[in-house]
C-alpha cells in the first residue's frame, strides 16, 4: 500500500510544474488551535483525557488547480497516566472550479506515539466536492495503512452555509469497508468567521463499532481558525476557493488524519 500511495502521489506531484508554468500562484494561510476533551470507553475501559492540537495549512492555487500542505498534531492525555501523541504532514492537489465543484487527491503521514511505540499511518485517497448554493456535498475514499495492515475507508461529507461567514458540517465515514465489522466515524462541526481573520469553531467526532452500540470514543473540542490570503473573505469562499480540510478526524486511541 505504501508504494501505491508513494507512485499516486509522485504521478500527481510531477504534474505540478506543466500545471502551474502559465499561472502566479494565489496564496492563503490557514492556522488552527484547539482545546477539549475526550472519552474512550470500551469493555472495562473508561478513560477521560484533555485532548489540545492544531493545524498549519497553506494552499497555492494556479487558476484551477489548486496545491495544498498540512502540518497536524494532537495530544490526548488520559487519566492513568496514558498519553496518545500525534503529528504529520499531508498533501492535497486537483482541480477546482469554486461555483462548482472540486477533484483531487490527498496523501497524509501520521506519527501515532502511545507510549510503548510508535504507529505509522498512511493514507491516499480521492477527495471530490459539488457546491450547491448553500451546500456543499463531498465524498473521499481511498486506503489507510495502519502500520502495515491496509484497510479501504470511505466518508460522506455535508456542509450548509447559512450565511456566507457561517458553516455547520457533518460527516460519516467507515475504515474497514472492506471488512465485516468496519469502525464507524461521525463528527458535527460549527465555525463562524467574525471577522477578516477569526473563526471560533466547535467540534464533536466519535468513533463506534460496527453494531452501534456503545460509543468506542468520542471527543469534543472548541477552538479559533485564523485565516489570510483573500481579499474579500468570507469562510464559504475560503472553503470553496482556497482550502481542503486537513484531517478525516478518526479516533484510534489518538486523533489520526
Amino acid at each position: 500500500m505504501r508504494s501505491t500511495a508513494a507512485l499516486i502521489l509522485t504521478a500527481c506531484l510531477a504534474l505540478v510544474p506543466i500545471a502551474t508554468a502559465s499561472a502566479e500562484p494565489d496564496l492563503a494561510l490557514r492556522v488552527e488551535g484547539y482545546l477539549g476533551y475526550s472519552n474512550l470507553d470500551f469493555g472495562f475501559v473508561d478513560l477521560d483525557a484533555f485532548q489540545g492540537g492544531g493545524t498549519g495549512s497553506v494552499s497555492a492555487v494556479f487558476e484551477q488547480f489548486y496545491l495544498q500542505g498540512d502540518l497536524f498534531g494532537d495530544v490526548m492525555d488520559f487519566d492513568q497516566g496514558f498519553k496518545a501523541k500525534n503529528v504529520g504532514p499531508g498533501v492535497h492537489i486537483g482541480g477546482r472550479d469554486p461555483s462548482k465543484g472540486s477533484v483531487g487527491i490527498v496523501g497524509t503521514y501520521n506519527d501515532l506515539d502511545l507510549g510503548d511505540g510508535d504507529l505509522d499511518i498512511f493514507r491516499v485517497g480521492f477527495e471530490g466536492e459539488a457546491y450547491l448554493d448553500r451546500l456543499t456535498l463531498g465524498l473521499n475514499a481511498g486506503l489507510i495503512d495502519l502500520d502495515g495492515d491496509a484497510h479501504a475507508y470511505i466518508e460522506g461529507l455535508l456542509a450548509f452555509y447559512p450565511m456566507e461567514n457561517a458553516r455547520l458540517n457533518f460527516r460519516i465515514g467507515a475504515v474497514g469497508v472492506d471488512d465485516s465489522d468496519p469502525l464507524i466515524n461521525l463528527g458535527l462541526g460549527v465555525e463562524f468567521l467574525a471577522n477578516q481573520t477569526l473563526a471560533p469553531f466547535m467540534r464533536w467526532e466519535a468513533s463506534l463499532p460496527d453494531d452501534f452500540g456503545d460509543v468506542f470514543q468520542y471527543s469534543l473540542v472548541v477552538g479559533l481558525t485564523f485565516y489570510w490570503g483573500a481579499e474579500t473573505p468570507t469562510l464559504q469562499g475560503y472553503d470553496r476557493s482556497r482550502f481542503k480540510q486537513s484531517c478525516s478526524g478518526v479516533l484510534l486511541l489518538g486523533r489520526i488524519c
